[in-house]
């Protein structure tokens, strides 16, 4: 699954199914690791691609669907975009979870979006209005400052 992108420094993986989701994790974990990501940085980026990608596959498709997952990045960052066909879906969008109510009172799921964005630096997202129409949606996290030599 996991093919070579003509840019250099871009990993991509194709997925289309829930099925996918641990060779999906894995290919980020290794992904990130080959731009220096520490452990932090690695399980940030992994939680929060399954959960944009578990959003797509159960929401956008109701079941299956193309998703296409490129990685890139540099010494400052790593940059996860999640590119798909799916109905149109801005994050921003999505409710507000209530965060207040005591657990018993609430109704399940709903976090995912906001989980999203207390894991990640910048959170974007962009219709594609050519076909295939579409959804991109791009996932950054910073780096932590390498200490300076002494």
């Amino acid at each position: 699954m996991t093919t070579p992108s003509p840019a250099v420094g871009v990993r991509s993986f194709r997925a289309v199914a829930m099925a996918d989701l641990p060779a999906l994790a894995a290919f980020v974990d290794t992904a990130c690791d080959g731009f220096g990501a520490d452990g932090e940085v690695r399980f940030a980026m992994r939680l929060a691609v399954e959960e944009v990608f578990t959003n797509i596959i159960e929401h956008g498709y109701r079941g299956r669907g193309p998703v296409l997952v490129e990685v890139d990045g540099g010494p400052r960052c790593v940059r996860v975009r999640l590119s798909d066909e799916a109905p149109a879906f801005d994050p921003a969008d999505a409710p507000v979870p209530d965060l207040e109510s005591p657990l018993r009172d609430r109704d399940p799921g709903g976090l995912g979006w906001h989980l999203v964005r207390q894991l990640m630096d910048e959170v974007e997202h962009r219709l594609r209005p050519a076909p295939p129409r579409g959804n991109t949606y791009i996932l950054v996290k910073q780096l932590p400052a390498l200490a300076p030599d002494a």
